[in-house]
């Protein structure tokens, strides 16, 4: 997809929400250039799965295919000479630093937009440019641990992380929607913005909905483990005699089809079954006659059962089971990138919804595309040399 094509895009970012937003940008056909700092590059080139070349961390390489990267010492006059003119052509400056970060660095947001009136500035923090806890650091972990999610997913009153980085990466993609918004009025009126995207309040948008129901009730939402968002036993998890099943009898027609599936029609009678009001009342003795009922099938042939008879449900899947499935091959879900020194394609996720086959791209060595993005910018051989003896560019 070249949707974006002809925008330029300075990449300031680390660690997963910031270069999450700029691996969409990719996507969607920008030219991301990618400012790392010498020798070490984005902390999470070192992350676990190491593959390829030193440096090249395969979560790294996840969401970092098909930017160029520059290696530049900020801390140098060269350095940010080089940054000063990538930024005056750039569309767009990503950054997850903390908030006062850019402006130690001397670039702050006031003289960035001077200089480039177009320019969208995108900031990605913990908590925001402003509020009392704006200084904080934050990980993912800690972003579910303190918006509520951690609790949502609580069993007994222990509280239950989701087991990968959900809040990071739902960032990145808020950035990504507020990043086309602002390109879109920039177009219109011609003037670029600041626009401020904190890793809490995307979290709390995930949550959008147990925010109304305590706005309306008055109640904290509690914890819910595996059971469904409507509390019904007819909508969760559940063992089988080979795998788990997820159930997700929500209505009364679900409800009906499923028994029938299970042969257990006579269940229909049973006024503990007879609404969903009913079937919450009774959750224990529902999920107990259910776990009797489900332990005499498979897993895999139940979903395919249910799903013919209109009921939403799935056996449970590892990664490994789901990115090989028909349906996922057959869509182009799963795109391929080079790695450099890994002898086959390295398999990562495409845009997330249906489009053109993706583009091939290639994983970045730290500061290998730093000649080409100041030749760019009109340095010639020997300016490059001088840039590199100051210890400037690595």
């Amino acid at each position: 997809m070249n949707a974006l094509g002809g925008i330029k895009v300075v990449d300031l970012t680390h660690a997963i929400s910031g270069p999450t937003c700029t691996n969409a940008l990719v996507q969607l056909g920008a030219d991301v250039v990618k400012v790392e700092p010498p020798h070490v590059g984005d902390g999470f080139r070192h992350y676990t799965e190491h593959a390829g070349e030193p440096l090249l961390s395969v979560p790294f390489a996840s969401i970092n295919a098909g930017k160029r990267s520059i290696a530049l010492d900020l801390k140098t006059r060269g350095a940010r000479t080089a940054l000063w003119k990538l930024v005056e052509q750039a569309d767009f400056l990503v950054e997850n630093y903390r908030p006062g970060v850019l402006t130690r660095l001397g670039f702050p947001i006031e003289e960035l937009r001077r200089r480039n009136p177009r320019l969208i500035v995108i900031s990605i923090t913990g908590f925001g440019q402003s509020g009392p806890l704006a200084q904080w650091g934050a990980y993912d972990h800690i972003a579910q641990a303190i918006s509520g999610i951690a609790a949502l997913g609580s069993v007994d009153g222990e509280p239950r992380k989701i087991g990968l980085p959900i809040i990071d990466s739902f960032t990145g993609y808020i950035a990504v929607i507020a990043a086309l918004a602002a390109l879109r009025r920039r177009d219109a009126c011609g003037e670029g913005e600041h626009v401020d995207v904190a890793m809490l309040d995307a979290a709390l948008k995930l949550a959008n909905q147990t925010v109304s129901v305590h706005s309306y009730t008055g109640r904290t939402p509690e914890g819910t483990g595996n059971r469904g968002f409507r509390m019904v036993p007819t909508s969760e998890f559940y063992p089988t005699a080979e795998g788990w099943i997820a159930l997700g009898a929500n209505n009364q027609a679900q409800v009906e089809a499923m028994l029938h599936v299970l042969g257990e029609e006579a269940m229909l009678a049973d006024p503990r079954m007879a609404d969903h009001a009913a079937r919450v009342a009774n959750y224990d003795f529902v999920r107990g006659w259910l776990e009797q009922a489900l332990s005499r099938w498979r897993a895999e042939e139940l979903e395919a059962r249910l799903t013919a008879a209109k009921v939403p449900a799935a056996m449970i899947r590892d990664v490994g089971q789901i990115v090989r499935h028909p349906h996922i091959v057959e869509r182009g879900s799963v795109a391929e990138v080079d790695l450099p020194g890994y002898d086959r394609p390295l398999a990562t996720m495409g845009p997330g919804f249906a489009a053109d086959p993706p583009q091939r791209r290639r994983v970045p060595v730290l500061g290998a595309d730093g000649e080409d993005v100041l030749a760019e910018l009109g340095y010639d051989a020997p300016a490059i040399a001088a840039l590199r003896k100051e210890g400037a560019l690595a």
